[in-house]
C-alpha cells in the first residue's frame, strides 16, 4: 500500500522543454490506494516521506520518467534486498535547502537510471551503495549548482557504482564519492571538480580490493579543485589522467599510500596539464603509465613526490619533468622512479624542472639513453639534485646525462646539497651518478657541482662539454678520462683530486672568509691558476700533477709539498709556462731521517718560469728548506735550523726532555730521529723521552706512607681506649699460652692489620695523570712500660702498582716496612708517636715511540724512606657518643738510589735523589656505642684537613747516553687534602668480630680511597 497525491508543482529546475508534471508522494496524505504495477510519469518523495522497496513499494518500481528524492525539504528511499527501481533521470536534494538520502543496500538490491542521476542538484543529496548492491545511470554528478552538496559511497565488496558516460564530482557544488572496503565504480569519462566551485571536491578509494575504473581519461581538478586519495590496498585504473587539467585555474591533487594502493594509466599521466597538479605515492604506493609529463603546458605547475621503499613510479616511455611549464620531481626515503625510455627536466623554451633524489636506497632509473637537464629541445632551465646516498641510473650505467643542451638552456647536476640562491647552499652528504658520461653545456649553459659533505667521493663517469664545473665542498676523486672537456673547473671551496685526465683549465680559490680551497691528484689537467686562498698538493701521498699548458701562482696560494727521506717529493710538471708572481710553498715531510742538503725538483715548465715564491716553510720544527730556481726548475733543499730541541717545548719537562736531547748531539739515534719531526711531533716525543715516571713515583710512594702512621696511632688509640678507635682484639699470654684478649689491656699484646687502596693524581699541566693501587699488611707487638706508657715493634710488607698511560709508562713497588711506636694518656690528653724506616724495590717499563724512532725501556731500582710522627688527642665523653680533636705532626724523607734504564738509546741513567716532605693534621674523630639485640656496635668516623708542605713536587735528574744530566717534575703532592674516614665494627659473638671501613684522601687533582674488611674469629 502506497499513499500518494497528484499534486500541481512545476519542475523549477526546467531540466527541459515540455516536462510534465511530477507526482508528489506526501508522508501526510493517503487519498487512493494503486496496484505497485503502476507506472508513474513522475515520482517525489518529499516532505520527510521515505519509501522502501520492497516495502511500502512493491519491486520492481519503475518510474517512466524523473525520479526526484528531496525536491524542496527531505525525502528518502531505501532500496532493500531484491529491490529494483529503475527510472529515467534521478535528482537527490532538488532544490535550495532540500535534502534527499538515497539507500541501495542488500543482495539483489538494484536502481537502474536510464538518463542522468544527479546527488544534489542545488540541495543536499546522498546515495549510498552497500553490501552487494548495484547502482547504474548513464551519467551521475553529484553537487551540480552552487551551494549544493552531493556525497557518493560504494561500500563492501560486489557493491558497484556503473555509470555508462561521465561521473562528475563536483561541478559547480561540492561533491564528494568514497569507494570502501571492496566497493567497485566503474564509468567511462571520470571528474573531480569540473568546475571553479571554491569547492575542495574529493574521491576516496580505500581498502583491498577497492576499485574505481575510469575506462576513458580521469581529470582531477579539471576547471576546479578536486582531490584523490587512494589508500589501504585501494586501486585506481584510466584510460588517461590529467591533475590540474584543463585550464591555469584548476587544481589538483593524489595521494596514494601504503602497500598495495596503487594508480594505474593505460596512456600518458599528466601532473599539472594546464593548471596545478600534484601526485604523491608514500609507505610502498605505486603508479604506472605510459609517459609522465609534469608541468606539461605553458604556467602548468606540476608535482610528484615518491617517498619510501617500494613506493614506485613507472613509465613505459619517457618521464619529462618541467615540459612547458614547471615540474618537480621528489624521490626520497627509498623510493623508485622507473622510466621506460628517455628523461627530461626543463624541456622547452620557458620550462623550469627540478629533480631531487635525496636517502639511501633512493632511485631514478631510466632505461633510455639520455637523460636531459635543461633544455632538451628548447630553452629550459633544470637542476637534477642527488645526495644522502641516493642513485640516478641512466642506460644501464651506459648512457648519458646532458645539462644545458640547447641553444640558451641552463642545466645544473648537484652532488650533494641544492643550490637554491647564490652563498646559502649547505652541503649534504653525496649521491650517486650512474651514468658513462655527464656532459655540462653545448649550445646552452651547463654546470656540474659538487657541494657535499664526503671525504672521499669518487666521480666515475667521463666529463664532457664546454660548460662549467665546480667543486664547492667535500672531498671530489675524478677518475675518467676527460681530456675532452673544454669548459672551466673552479674549486671554490673542498678538495677536488684529479687522478684521471681533465682537459679544461683548473681555477683554485676560495673566498677570504672560508677555508682554502685545495687541488691535487697524479692526473692531468689542461691549465692550473691559483688564486688567493688556495692550496694544490700533487700526488695523493707523493706525485706528479702534469698540467698541458701553463701554471700560474699568485699571491695567497700555497703550493703544498709532500716530500721523504728517501729523496723523492710531489712535482708539478707543466707543458707550457709557470708563472709565479707569488704564493707561498708548504713543505709536508714525512718521518724518516733527512740527510741535510737533499735537493728536490718540486716544479718543471717547459716552456720557462719566471718569478719566485714569496716564503717557504716546513712541518719539521728543526729543518729549514730552501728555495731555488733556474729558466725551467724550482729545487727545495733542507737544511739544519737554529731553533733549540727545547724551545719548541711547550711545559717544564719538554723543554727540559729537549735539551737532554740536544746535549746527546748528533750521533745519538735519538737526536736524529728527533731533527726530522714537526712541533707537536716533537712535543710527543720530548714527553715520551723525558722519564717522567721516575719522578712522579716518588708520588706515589710518599703518599702510601700514611698507612703506617696510621696503623701505629689507630693501635695505641685501641690500647688506651681512645675515640673512634678500632675495636680490633689482640693476642696475649695467659698462664695456659696465648690469648684472645680486648685492644684495651695491660698484658703484652701481638696485633695484625690488612689494607688495601687505590688512587689518581691529575695532570698539573706538565707531568700526565697517574693511576695507583697498593695492598698490605703490618704486625704489630707492643707493652706496658711503667705506669701509663705503651710502646712497640712493628713490621709489614705492601706492594704498590702504577701506571701513567699518556707517557706508555707503569711500574711497581715491593717495599718492606719496620717501625717503632709508642704513647701515654693522661686523662683526656692523649700522646701518640712513632718512627719507621721502609725500604723500596721499584721496577719501572717504559715505551717510547714517535714517527722515526721506537724503544722499549725497562728500570729498576731502590729506595727508602724514613719517616717520624707525633699526635695529641683530646677526648670528650657525652653518654654513648665520644669526640677527640686532634692534631697531627709527621716528617717523611724518600732517598732513591741512581741506577740506569735497559733497552736502548732512549734510556736514561737516573741519579739519585732526597725528597722531605712535612704533614699537618687536625681534625675530628667521634663514635659511639650501639647494641642491637645481642650484637654490639661501634659506629666511628673522622674529618680531617691535612696539609704538606717542604718537597711538593718530586722531582727526577736524568742524562742520555753522550748527553748532560735534565730534571724533570713529576706529579705535585697536594698541599692540601680533606680526610674522611667511616666504619662500623660488629661484635658478632664472643668469638667473631667483623669489621668494615672506608677512607678517603681528597685534594685538588688528587683523589686516594680505601676499604677495609676485617673478620675475626676468636679461638
Amino acid at each position: 500500500m502506497v499513499a500518494i497525491k497528484q499534486r500541481g508543482i512545476v519542475d523549477r529546475a526546467q531540466r527541459g522543454a515540455g516536462q510534465s508534471r511530477r507526482l508528489a508522494l506526501l508522508a501526510t496524505t493517503a487519498l487512493l490506494s494503486l496496484a505497485p504495477s503502476i507506472t508513474f510519469a513522475q515520482v517525489v518523495i518529499d516532505g520527510g516521506a521515505t519509501e522502501t522497496v520492497p516495502g511500502t513499494q512493491a519491486s520492481p518500481w519503475t518510474i517512466g520518467n524523473t525520479l526526484t528524492v528531496g525536491a524542496f525539504s527531505n525525502g528518502t528511499l531505501n532500496i532493500g534486498p531484491g529491490g529494483v527501481v529503475s527510472n529515467t533521470d534521478a535528482i537527490v536534494g532538488d532544490q535550495i535547502g532540500s535534502s534527499g538520502t538515497v539507500d541501495v543496500s542488500g543482495a539483489g538490491a538494484i536502481w537502474n537510471s536510464s538518463g542522468a542521476l544527479i546527488i544534489g542538484s542545488t540541495g543536499s543529496g546522498s546515495l549510498t551503495v552497500r553490501n552487494d548492491a548495484t547502482a547504474t545511470a548513464n551519467n551521475v554528478t553529484a553537487g551540480v549548482y552552487p551551494g549544493s552538496s552531493g556525497g557518493i559511497v560504494v561500500d563492501g565488496a560486489s557493491s558497484v557504482l556503473s555509470v555508462a558516460n561521465q561521473l562528475i564530482v563536483g561541478d559547480l557544488g561540492y561533491g564528494a564519492l568514497e569507494v570502501r572496503n571492496g566497493g567497485w565504480v566503474v564509468n567511462t569519462e571520470g571528474y573531480i571538480g569540473y568546475m571553479p566551485s571554491g569547492y575542495a571536491n574529493q574521491v576516496s578509494v580505500t581498502g583491498a580490493n577497492s576499485r574505481w575504473d575510469n575506462l576513458g581519461p580521469l581529470y582531477v581538478g579539471y576547471n576546479g579543485d578536486g582531490s584523490l586519495a587512494i589508500s589501504g590496498g585501494g586501486t585506481v585504473n584510466a584510460i588517461a589522467v590529467g591533475i590540474g587539467s584543463n585550464t591555469p585555474a584548476a587544481t589538483g591533487a593524489v595521494n596514494v599510500d601504503g602497500p598495495g594502493s596503487s594508480l594505474n594509466v593505460l596512456f600518458n599521466l599528466y601532473v599539472g596539464f594546464q593548471g596545478s597538479g600534484q601526485l604523491t605515492l608514500t609507505n610502498g604506493a605505486q603508479a604506472t603509465a605510459y609517459g609522465i609529463f609534469v608541468g606539461d603546458q605553458t604556467d602548468a605547475i606540476g608535482s610528484i613526490r615518491v617517498s619510501g621503499v617500494n613506493s614506485i613510479l613507472t613509465s613505459a616511455v619517457d618521464t619529462i619533468i618541467g615540459n612547458l611549464g614547471r615540474g618537480s620531481l621528489t624521490i626520497e626515503n627509498g623510493g623508485a622512479v622507473m622510466t621506460g625510455g628517455n628523461a627530461a627536466v626543463g624541456a622547452e623554451t620557458g620550462s623550469s624542472g627540478g629533480v631531487l633524489v635525496t636517502g639511501a636506497g633512493s632511485l631514478w632509473d631510466i632505461a633510455g639513453s639520455t637523460l636531459s637537464v635543461g633544455g632538451a629541445s628548447g630553452a629550459g632551465y633544470g637542476q637534477l639534485t642527488v645526495n644522502d646516498g641516493a642513485t640516478v641510473t641512466v642506460g644501464n650505467g651506459n648512457g648519458l646525462i646532458e645539462a644545458g643542451l640547447s641553444s640558451n638552456g641552463f642545466g645544473r647536476i648537484v652532488i650533494g646539497g641544492a643550490i637554491t640562491s647564490p652563498g646559502n647552499n649547505p652541503p649534504a652528504a653525496p649521491g650517486t651518478i650512474n651514468a658513462a658520461e655527464v656532459q655540462v653545456g653545448d649550445h646552452g649553459t651547463g654546470s656540474l657541482v659538487f657541494n657535499h659533505t664526503s671525504s672521499n667521493y669518487t666521480f666515475t663517469p667521463i666529463i664532457s662539454g664546454n660548460g662549467n664545473v665546480d667543486n664547492v665542498a667535500g672531498t671530489t676523486i675524478l677518475t675518467a678520462d676527460s681530456n675532452g672537456f673544454a669548459g672551466i673547473t673552479t674549486v671554490s671551496g673542498g678538495h677536488l683530486v684529479v687522478n684521471g685526465k681533465l682537459g679544461s683549465t683548473v681555477y683554485v680559490q676560495a673566498d677570504p672568509s672560508q677555508e682554502r680551497a685545495m687541488l691535487s691528484g697524479t692526473g692531468t689537467i689542461g691549465a692550473l691558476y691559483m688564486g688567493t686562498n688556495s692550496i694544490v698538493a700533487p700526488g695523493n701521498l707523493i706525485g706528479t700533477l702534469n698540467v698541458v699548458g701553463n701554471v700560474i701562482f699568485n699571491g695567497g696560494s700555497i703550493y703544498q709539498v709532500e716530500l721523504n727521506a728517501a729523496g723523492q717529493s710531489d712535482r708539478i710538471a707543466a707543458g707550457g709556462t709557470a708563472t709565479i708572481s707569488g704564493g707561498s710553498v708548504q713543505v709536508l715531510a714525512g718521518a724518516g731521517n733527512y740527510a741535510l742538503s737533499t735537493q728536490y725538483t718540486v716544479l718543471t715548465a717547459t716552456g720557462g718560469r719566471s718569478g719566485t715564491f714569496d716564503s717557504v716553510s716546513s712541518n719539521l720544527a728543526f729543518l729549514a728548506p730552501s728555495l731555488s730556481y733556474d729558466a725551467n726548475t724550482v729545487y727545495l733543499t733542507m737544511t739544519r735550523n737554529s731553533i733549540d730541541f727545547a724551545a719548541v717545548g711547550d711545559t717544564r719537562n719538554e723543554r727540559a726532555a729537549g735539551a737532554g736531547v740536544e746535549s746527546a748531539g748528533w750521533s745519538s739515534p735519538i737526536y736524529t730521529a728527533v731533527l726530522n719531526l714537526s712541533g707537536p711531533q716533537a712535543r710527543a716525543a720530548f714527553d715520551q723521552l723525558s722519564g717522567e715516571v721516575h719522578a712522579s713515583v716518588q708520588n706515589v710512594i710518599i703518599q702510601d706512607s700514611h698507612f703506617l702512621r696510621d696503623a701505629s696511632l689507630d693501635r695505641l688509640r685501641s690500647a688506651f681506649d681512645g675515640v673512634g678507635a678500632v675495636q680490633t682484639p689482640v693476642m696475649s699470654y695467659a698462664s695456659g699460652g696465648p690469648v684472645l684478649v680486648p685492644g684495651k689491656t695491660e698484658r703484652f699484646a701481638i696485633w695484625g692489620r690488612a689494607f688495601g687502596a687505590w688512587g689518581t693524581t691529575n695532570s698539573d699541566g706538565n707531568a700526565a695523570r697517574l693511576r695507583h693501587d697498593v695492598g698490605g699488611a703490618f704486625i704489630g707487638a707492643d707493652g706496658l712500660v711503667g705506669d701509663n706508657w705503651r710502646f712497640g715493634l712493628l713490621a709489614g710488607y705492601s706492594r704498590s702498582t702504577f701506571r701513567v698511560s699518556d707517557r706508555s709508562s707503569s711500574g711497581a713497588s715491593d717495599t718492606y716496612h719496620l717501625g717503632v711506636y709508642g704513647g701515654s694518656q693522661f686523662g683526656a690528653l692523649a700522646f701518640r708517636s712513632g718512627a719507621s724506616l721502609s725500604w723500596h724495590d721499584i721496577t719501572t717499563n717504559r715505551a717510547v715511540n714517535f714517527p722515526g724512532f721506537t724503544n722499549s725501556l725497562h728500570g729498576r731500582q731502590t729506595a727508602r724512606t724514613a719517616q717520624v710522627f707525633g699526635e695529641l688527642g683530646y677526648g670528650i665523653r657525652a653518654g654513648s657518643f665520644g669526640f677527640e680533636p686532634f692534631a697531627n705532626l709527621a716528617y717523611v724523607n724518600l732517598t732513591t738510589d741512581g741506577f740506569s734504564e735497559t733497552g736502548g738509546p732512549a734510556a736514561l741513567a737516573v741519579r739519585g735523589n732526597s725528597t722531605g716532605i712535612t704533614y699537618s693534621t687536625l681534625g675530628l674523630r667521634a663514635s659511639q656505642q650501639i647494641t642491637f639485640g645481642s650484637v654490639s656496635v661501634t659506629a666511628r668516623g673522622t674529618i680531617g684537613w691535612r696539609h704538606a708542605f717542604g718537597d711538593v713536587t718530586p722531582i727526577s735528574a736524568a742524562a742520555f747516553a753522550g748527553g748532560t744530566p735534565f730534571t724533570v717534575a713529576g706529579l705535585p703532592i697536594a698541599k692540601n687534602a680533606a680526610l674522611i674516614e667511616a666504619g662500623l665494627d660488629f661484635n658478632l659473638t664472643p668469638q667473631a668480630t667483623l669489621g668494615l671501613s672506608y677512607g678517603g684522601q681528597f685534594g685538588s687533582r688528587f683523589t686516594d680511597q680505601s676499604v677495609r674488611g676485617n673478620f675475626i674469629w676468636k679461638f
